[in-house]
Order: structure tokens, then sequence, then C-alpha cells
């Protein structure tokens, strides 16, 4: 159900914190209660799914240690409610300051590059690039996506930079995977690093140097991003790079994946491997629930 930061769990487990209540939720209890949270696909399937979950057996504890325990979890989700709401205050006050901010069309005009990942960008960055880092390689260096050679005799060795900002580096690798989706040039050009070899987290790597080297130019210049320009091709071109829109899996795998997630000891991780997909691809288009760390 996507963890406890999801509103449709908190609200089961308000309805139910411990194991015989649960097991007391009919179907049509539980596809109320996460209706009443907001979801609206498949609702009665995984209703009937968390309803043969919650009637085992071996669920259930003793009677004095369940009211224990169920106390001590309604405490716990009204600090987790409360945190949950913070945090959604939290993003829509950022996205209110982002949207406010002279640069924001230049860092959301990337696309993927949303309110949130974009003030991100602009907190690490600041507003002045050319006076703080004089330019963009300096600045790919800060974020640890410029290339470190190291020599030794007749060996030479090639890794990231581990002197930078940790955090800047962990929202290009951010925004690179959310460009793949929603840019040809960036998907072209990660298709093409993982065909040359590079292994999965050195291609968002190489991607978000040519990110961090546009957005300084354009915050720079004033000029808005072009994709075309960041990648170097020519859209009017036959051979101009797209981005397919496909389900990463049709409907025969999708229901081979869910025969071999009902096998006795089958893994997700082991599913996804044996499809060639990510674990979020079983999450989102297998389970339909959003994938947590």
């Amino acid at each position: 159900m996507g963890g406890l930061r999801s509103a449709q769990a908190r609200a089961v487990l308000a309805a139910a914190p411990a194991p015989r209540a649960a097991a007391r939720l009919d179907r049509r209890r539980l596809g109320q209660l996460r209706t009443a949270a907001g979801r609206r696909r498949t609702v009665q399937d995984e209703a009937e799914s968390l309803r043969m979950i919650f009637c085992r057996p071996v669920m259930l504890l003793d009677p004095h240690v369940e009211d224990a325990e169920a106390l001590r979890i309604e405490h716990l989700l009204a600090a987790l409610d409360h945190a949950a709401r913070r945090t959604d205050d939290l993003q829509r006050d950022l996205a209110q300051h982002c949207t406010a901010h002279p640069f924001h069309h230049l860092v959301c005009g990337i696309p993927g590059v949303g309110d949130i990942l974009g003030a991100y960008l602009l907190a690490e960055i600041g507003d002045r690039p050319a006076e703080r880092f004089g330019s963009g390689r300096s600045l790919a260096a800060y974020a640890g996506v410029a290339p470190v050679t190291y020599t030794s005799g007749q060996t030479v060795r090639v890794a990231f930079r581990r002197a930078s900002s940790v955090h800047l580096r962990s929202i290009l690798h951010a925004v690179a995977f959310s460009m793949i989706s929603h840019s040809p040039g960036a998907h072209a050009y990660y298709t093409l690093r993982r065909s040359h070899g590079d292994a999965h987290a050195t291609a968002p790597r190489k991607l978000g140097r040519k990110i961090v080297l546009s957005l300084c130019r354009c915050m720079t210049s004033g000029q808005p991003y072009d994709d075309a320009i960041t990648f170097g091709y020519d859209p009017a071109t036959h051979d101009a790079p797209t981005r397919p829109r496909r389900a990463p899996l049709d409907e025969a795998q999708i229901a081979q994946a869910r025969d071999m997630l009902a096998t006795p000891g089958a893994t997700i991780t082991a599913t996804a491997h044996r499809l060639g997909v990510s674990t979020q691809t079983i999450y989102r288009h297998v389970l339909h629930r959003p994938w947590n760390r």
C-alpha cells in the first residue's frame, strides 16, 4: 500500500491497529477506507488481498499484548499523521517560493523538473552561478558529475568525484532519471551510454553533467532550456530522438509476473530480474502500488 507514507495505509491502520481488529474488517469496509483515503483504482481487488492477509492466524497475538500494541500504534500513528501533514505543507510552501523565483521558468523548463526538484536545484546552485563558480565545468566538479582520472604507471582509472556536494549530486541523479522519461535527448543519450557499457549508475551521472552544464548556460544567458542544443540533435530531421510512450510490461508479462510472485518463496527482486525490468516497475505495474525504498 505504499508504506506508512500512504494515506490509505494510515487509514486502515487507524481503523484496525491490532490483528484481531484487522481480521474483523470485511472487504466492503476495507474498500470504503481506501476510497475515503483517495484510492480510485482496483479498490475492491486490493481490499480482498488485504482481507486475506488480515485473516491469517499467524498475525494473532495474546489479547493483552494486542491491546498494549494497539495503544502504542495509535500514538505513533498520530505522530506520523502530524509529520505527513507538515511534509505536505512544506512541499506546498516550497513550490510557492520556487514559483516566485526569477529563475523558476528556466529551471522548471527542463523536462521532468517540477517545482520541488527545481527548488532543490536553486537552493544548491544559487541564483548567481557565474559569480559563484565561474564556469559550467567548475559547477559540474562541485556537483560531483565531472569525472576524475587516476593514473599510476600504465594503469588509468576514471571515477566520479567524491569531493563534491552530496546533496547536489543526489538531486542531479533524481533529475537525470526523471528526464529520461520526459526528454527525447536524455533518453537517447542514456540508451547510448548504456549500450557502450556504462553501468546503471554511471550513465545518469554523465547525463547529470550535461544537465548541469545546460542549466548553468541557461541561468547565465537567460535563455530557456533547449533539448536539441543540450544533446546536439536537429529535431527537424527524420532520425531525431524521440521518447516512445509504451508500457514497460504488456498484459502477458504482467500475468506472468503475478504467477511468479504467487509461487512460494518468490521475491519482487528476483521477479524483476527474471523479466529484465526494475523493482519499481513490478511495484507500479504489477502490484499497483508506489515503490518505497
